[in-house]
């Protein structure tokens, strides 16, 4: 598959070290941007910064935290 430009980016990304999607990673891509873009349509609404929850959060890092221990404990194709 020839990927171009944000797309071949985006697939570095999300992908493990093997080249396969990491759920953990999507899911954390989709709750940061989810979270953000909800925090930043409230702050236009209302004309000033909208407060952050604390639970939102601890959600974000915790995802976050989760996808960067996983990390440690990928291995490199052909490594039993």
């Amino acid at each position: 598959m020839n990927e171009w430009g944000i797309a071949a980016d985006i697939r570095k990304i999300i992908s493990d070290d093997n080249g396969n999607l990491s759920s953990k990673r999507v899911l954390a891509i989709v709750w940061g941007l989810g979270v953000f873009c909800v925090w930043a349509a409230v702050s236009v609404k209302k004309g000033e910064m909208a407060p952050l929850a604390w639970e939102h959060v601890g959600i974000i890092l915790s995802l976050a935290s989760v996808v960067a221990a996983g990390k440690w404990g990928e291995k490199p194709a052909g490594t039993p």
